[in-house]
């Protein structure tokens, strides 16, 4: 039986949040509301970005695909008031250190970030600025490690903070519809 009810949730227990890029057409204009930037080494294979599991161990290296650094940031945007994972390259999230070293903090920095050739993967820049908080609060960040690996597909043991590949946690090919596109070692049993 369904359960009705005229209120909203007081905390919706929303676990992915949209992945959020610099438009070509358009400058972003957000606010961020995580305290820092999550950095991580990913691949792009098979037509999605996954994240790299290290030199040694991670089967996309070996392979021979290369790596780029991504960091994300929840932010909200204006247009819309959408909380969202703001993705950028290394080379656009640098712009974000003069801001972090005043303030040693990313939360509460309202930025614009556009490309002045608007074109697709064209160069970012970004432009920040204080928000104040007081006169108009930001919601409290999500658990972008956590969303990440969700949107992944790959484990996520937040005591550790690392990828578990004996858990499933490696993934090898994009994820099905069915979410099960992760690397499972084949259990090899001796008959008696």
């Amino acid at each position: 039986m369904p359960q009705f009810s005229n209120e909203l949730p007081t905390s919706p227990q929303r676990f992915a949040l949209p992945i959020l890029r610099t438009p070509a057409s358009k400058p972003l204009d957000a606010i961020i509301t995580s305290p820092d930037m999550i950095v991580c080494p990913t691949h792009f294979v098979h037509n999605r970005t996954i994240p790299c599991e290290g030199v040694n161990d991670c089967p996309h290296c070996a392979e021979g695909h290369s790596f780029r650094f991504h960091a994300y940031v929840s932010c909200l945007v204006l247009e819309g008031l959408q909380h969202c994972i703001f993705e950028m390259t290394k080379r656009a999230a640098e712009q974000f250190k003069p801001y972090r070293d005043i303030y040693s903090t990313l939360r509460a920095c309202h930025f614009i970030a556009w490309r002045p050739s608007k074109r697709f993967n064209a160069r970012i820049v970004i432009k920040c600025k204080r928000h104040d908080e007081l006169e108009k609060p930001i919601p409290d960040p999500p658990d972008i490690k956590r969303i990440l690996c969700h949107l992944w597909n790959v484990q996520y043991k937040p005591d550790t903070d690392r990828l578990d590949p004996d858990t499933g946690g490696r993934l090898h090919f994009p994820a099905p519809a069915n979410g099960d596109g992760r690397y499972r070692p084949t259990i090899h049993t001796e008959p008696d």
